[in-house]
């Protein structure tokens, strides 16, 4: 089996105690059972607090967070404890693949980086080269690659001839892309596409201030500068690669675009509100989004059921 990534991926390293957004605060963290049993069997002066540190629910355990939402293990450098008393080896399967995500293909598996965390999304968002997958690993055992995902591959192919051909401007791209895929994005007013993101499930409270402020200002006059053209090409790459996993999968297309232009708005209403924008700004309000959406199922299942439900 042979695992590829974009091109961008090794350029990838945690900045730990220097990112502003931690993983370790806010998120409940499952353990898998391999390493919640290595975990029960430590000894030495460090198996009372890891045991300590460790939350037992009905079908799972979990790290314990504290009044603060913050990870038993992140001291008070916002360094992880595990790492340090036990070798980064010693995490857990979340801990150790965030904020990594896999594609399973029948003679490959895909590998990215999610634009939740704040490094992975300045990585992503600065890519001045054309996305390209390059091989990570490969083992002895070659797969054959099913006829399904010989056709999704020369179909995903097209889509980014259509991303990364310079002779378009990324709005003739956006176009271009859905008029391939056949998707257009049902004809919400604005107050209609904020009540469909406040009726999903919520987690961080200056989501709730975006979504508020983006309801309350009239960004009917707002133009994305040109300046951010970069930013915005490589943020539907990236939702194309993450999310396009079948051929012709125009539910998955239908969120993209939504996401797409969900993002484009919040940037607007920053313009609008505070007369600038900033390549940091895109990045933080994508992380935010991603945080909010991409990793919950439920969320993004209604909000394909929500524009299905509503397209002519």
């Amino acid at each position: 089996m042979k695992t590829f990534v974009p091109n961008y991926y090794k350029d990838f390293k945690c900045i730990a105690q220097k990112c502003k957004h931690n993983c370790c605060i806010g998120w409940e963290i499952d353990i898998d059972e391999d390493t919640l049993s290595y975990y029960e069997n430590i000894k030495g002066n460090f198996s009372r607090k890891i045991k300590q540190g460790i939350e037992y629910n009905d079908e799972y355990a979990c790290f314990r967070l504290d009044g603060k939402g913050r990870c038993a293990f992140l001291n008070e450098k916002n360094l992880c404890d595990i790492i340090l008393n036990l070798g980064e080896e010693s995490l857990c399967q979340i801990c150790s693949d965030h904020p990594r995500f896999r594609n399973y293909y029948s003679d490959r598996i895909e590998m990215g980086l999610g634009l939740c965390c704040e490094e992975a999304g300045r990585i992503i968002l600065s890519q001045d080269t054309p996305f390209s997958l390059t091989l990570l690993s490969a083992d002895f055992n070659e797969n054959e690659t099913d006829d399904s995902d010989t056709d999704f591959f020369l179909y995903r192919e097209s889509l980014f001839e259509i991303l990364n051909n310079k002779n378009f401007t990324l709005n003739e791209k956006i176009r271009k892309l859905s008029s391939y895929c056949e998707v257009e994005t049902p004809e919400f007013s604005k107050d209609e596409w904020i009540d469909l993101f406040f009726s999903l499930e919520r987690l961080d409270d200056h989501w709730n201030i975006v979504l508020n402020n983006l309801k309350e200002t009239n960004i009917s006059d707002v133009e994305i500068p040109d300046a951010y053209n970069k930013e915005f090409e490589n943020l539907i790459k990236y939702f194309t690669y993450r999310h396009i996993t079948i051929k012709n999968d125009s539910e998955m297309m239908f969120f993209i675009l939504t996401s797409y232009y969900m993002i484009e708005n919040i940037c607007k209403m920053h313009i609008k509100k505070y007369y600038n924008l900033s390549s940091n700004d895109i990045i933080n309000y994508c992380r935010l989004y991603s945080s909010e959406i991409e990793y919950s199922s439920e969320n993004i299942d209604k909000i394909i059921e929500t524009l299905y439900k509503n397209e002519p």
